[in-house]
C-alpha cells in the first residue's frame, strides 16, 4: 500500500477506541473486567488487521533502540508511579483478587492502553512518511506530528467515557504525552507500554477506585 495511505489507520484506531469506551464502557454498563475483555479483544483484533494488512514487521520495529526503550519506559513509569502514589489512597484491594487485577486491569489493560494511544500513532507516522529515512531535523518535526496524532487518538478513544467528554480529558492528555516520550524519543514501541503498565499496576494497588486512571469509572 502507498505510504501516505497507512494514515486511514488513524482514523480507524480512533474509530475502535471510540466505539469500545462508548458503546461497551458508557452505554452497555457492564461488569468492568468483561468490559476490559471486550475492549481488549477490539483493539487486539484491531492491531492483528493493521499487521496483517500493511504487512508489518514486528521483529523489526520493536528490536530495534530496545534498550533505550526498555530504560526510558522504565524511567518514565517511575515518573508515573510517583504521580499516583502523590493522589489520595482510596479503599484497597487484597489476597488473589488484587494479584488478579494487578495483571488485568494494570499489566494488560495498561499495555495494550499504551500500544493504542501512543505506539501505535508513532508508527503509522514513521511508516507513512518514512521517517526513519530522515535526517534528524525532519524526525524532531515528524516526531511533532506523531505527538498531535497521539493526542487526536487519546481523545477520541477517552471521549468514549461521559465524565471524560469534559476538561477531564485534558489531564488524560498530559498524563499520555509524558507516557509517550519514551517511544518518541527511543524511536521503539515499547517504551510507552511499559510507562502505561507501571501507572496502571500502581493505580490498582495505591488507588483502585479512582476517578482519575483505570477508566470505566463506577459509582
Amino acid at each position: 500500500m502507498h505510504s501516505y495511505s497507512h494514515l486511514i489507520w488513524i482514523v480507524c484506531g480512533a474509530l475502535a477506541g471510540f466505539g469500545s469506551s462508548f458503546i461497551f464502557g458508557d452505554i452497555r454498563i457492564l461488569p468492568l473486567d468483561v468490559y476490559y475483555l471486550i475492549y481488549f479483544g477490539v483493539i487486539i483484533g484491531f492491531f492483528a488487521l493493521y499487521i496483517k494488512e500493511t504487512r508489518l514487521d514486528l521483529k523489526k520495529w520493536f528490536s530495534r533502540r530496545l534498550a533505550w526503550g526498555i530504560l526510558l519506559g522504565l524511567v518514565f513509569g517511575a515518573v508515573m508511579v510517583k504521580n499516583v502514589l502523590a493522589r489520595p489512597e482510596t479503599e484497597r484491594l487484597a489476597g488473589p483478587y488484587l494479584v488478579w487485577v494487578m495483571f488485568w486491569r494494570g499489566l494488560v489493560y495498561g499495555g495494550i492502553d499504551g500500544m493504542l494511544l501512543s505506539a501505535f500513532p508513532w508508527v503509522v507516522t514513521w511508516r507513512a512518511f518514512n521517517v526513519e529515512k530522515k535526517p534528524l531535523g525532519k524526525k524532531i518535526g515528524f516526531g511533532l506530528l506523531a505527538w498531535i496524532l497521539i493526542i487526536v487518538m487519546t481523545t477520541a478513544y477517552h471521549a468514549g467515557y461521559s465524565d471524560f467528554r469534559s476538561e477531564k480529558v485534558i489531564q488524560a492528555n498530559i498524563g499520555n504525552t509524558i507516557m509517550s516520550v519514551p517511544t518518541l524519543v527511543s524511536a521503539n514501541p515499547i517504551g510507552s507500554p511499559i510507562a502505561h503498565a507501571a501507572l496502571h499496576i500502581t493505580a490498582v494497588v495505591h488507588c483502585p477506585k479512582t476517578k482519575l486512571f483505570l477508566p470505566p469509572h463506577r459509582e
